[in-house]
């Protein structure tokens, strides 16, 4: 058995269902293909901000997002090593919201739902095996559901199936500028946190030591931690008793866990990569974490991959009025486009990831920035994407920052400079690997695929 498409999406959580639906809504012929059955949970921070509230919004969604009781958080309770304060996150004309909190057993379903009731035929359980070639082209996939096998074709072929992506393997896309994990992250739910009518997002780091915590849907308190690898051993010998001391060393966090009690599973990200994978291929594109996966600590992977998607629905729409070769060019033309915008944020959120304490320059930029009233350009960074780390962590800031450690009394002159020198040097190399990139080694090229039907391994 066999069905036609203008366009099969593989993967129906927060980049596949938007894409779908807004795809379905332009008039495009779409299959939504979910091995999983909602609800079921993932590994996600569950955290989006201002930026992806907005797209919702857009999205038409936003009301139903609202009646799952996460609040809009529109205050940031922020710390940076010796620098601690709270403050509004600046909102702008049609801005719904700052961040919100809301589980993805929740989410997901209202996104597939929606993508469904904008015309995709959503088809939930149901596992890819293998592509159909053409001309060496993808043409389709092959689904198995309830014990039998169909054959969906396609002109072009999306992989929203998550950093583990199924087509990114069998399509054979290499991962390129690579970055390991030097923090692990464990996060739990909290019943009984007294409601705040003006909420702050928390986020602290300290030491060695982050906590990420706010309010989240359902009368739910969230909480994240976020430590070095070296602590790994301690929260596998005790993890209860670990995730409650470091949580309660944050001082909002105790406060608001004074008389909560801890509910549900805690879950766990003990190992991941940061990469980059080619983007695009012959007859498919690859988008959200499918092709793009950074360091989880900024928490903006729902916030980019709504992102992605808004940007691929024209450039597929357009593709599809073309050729093959003329759905390959826009393809490649939007994974150009995403290596460019998610670069610097790549490497910030790798630099958020990093073990130990925050370099001194860092905290004290946003010092001054904070005293100037800027500090908004710095919230940019994290709950909107309106700035680029380039347009904050700017060469005259850095400087500045240098100069006024170095005249303070007690300050280790050679450390310091050696930690600028540091960041100096890795801002050159990143930026070379923007324009270079380095691949795994070893990896297969999408060049390098067995055309003919490409059955999926176990």
């Amino acid at each position: 058995m066999s069905q036609e498409f203008d366009v099969i999406v593989v993967g129906a959580r927060c980049s596949g269902s938007p894409l779908a639906a807004l795809l379905a809504r332009r008039g495009v012929k779409v299959a939504l293909v979910e091995q999983a059955s909602f609800p079921s949970d993932t590994l996600s921070t569950h955290i989006f901000e201002a930026q992806a509230l907005t797209f919702l919004d857009r999205l038409g969604v936003i009301d139903k997002i609202r009646a799952t009781g996460a609040p809009f958080v529109d205050r940031v309770d922020l710390r940076q090593e010796d620098l601690e304060f709270v403050t509004p996150i600046q909102l702008r004309s049609g801005d719904v919201g700052g961040t919100a909190s809301v589980r993805r057993l929740l989410l997901d379903p209202v996104l597939a739902e929606t993508a469904a009731e904008a015309g995709a035929d959503l088809q939930m359980a149901s596992k890819v095996t293998g592509l159909l070639e053409d001309q060496g082209r993808v043409a389709g996939v092959r689904v198995a559901q309830n014990g039998s096998e169909t054959t969906l074709r396609a002109r072009l072929v999306v992989g929203a199936d998550g950093r583990n992506s199924t087509i990114a393997s069998l399509v054979g896309a290499r991962k390129y500028n690579i970055t390991p994990n030097e923090r692990f992250l464990y996060w739990s739910f909290f019943e009984g946190v007294e409601p705040d009518s003006d909420p702050a997002f928390v986020f602290h780091r300290w030491g060695n030591r982050m906590v990420i915590a706010t309010h989240a849907d359902s009368g739910l308190y969230q909480v994240i931690l976020i430590p070095d690898l070296v602590d790994l051993p301690r929260f596998r010998e005790d993890l209860e008793g670990s995730f409650m001391e470091y949580a309660r060393s944050c001082r909002p966090v105790a406060q608001a866990l004074s008389s909560a009690r801890r509910t549900g599973k805690l879950f766990g990200m003990l190992r991941w990569e940061g990469f980059f994978r080619e983007a695009s291929g012959p007859g498919w594109v690859l988008v959200g974490d499918a092709g793009n996966f950074k360091d989880p600590t900024p928490g903006q992977g729902i916030q980019d991959a709504f992102r992605q998607a808004d940007a691929l629905v024209p450039a597929i729409a357009t593709a599809l009025d073309g050729s093959g070769e003329d759905i390959d060019s826009e393809m490649a033309a939007w994974g150009s486009w995403r290596d460019k915008d998610a670069a610097e944020h790549y490497w910030l959120a790798t630099d958020m990831g990093k073990a130990g304490s925050t370099p001194a320059v860092v905290p004290e930029m946003e010092r001054r920035l904070l005293e100037q009233g800027k500090i908004g350009t710095f919230l940019d960074l994290f709950y909107s994407h309106r700035s680029r780390p380039s347009q904050v962590f700017t060469p005259p800031r850095l400087f500045g920052a240098t100069a006024r450690l170095l005249a303070r009394r007690g300050c280790d002159r050679r450390a310091l400079l050696g930690e600028v020198g540091t960041l100096l040097a890795e801002d050159f190399q990143r930026k070379r690997l923007n324009r270079k990139p380095v691949y795994a080694a070893g990896a297969p090229g999408p060049t390098d695929v067995n055309h003919s039907i490409l059955e999926a391994t176990a």
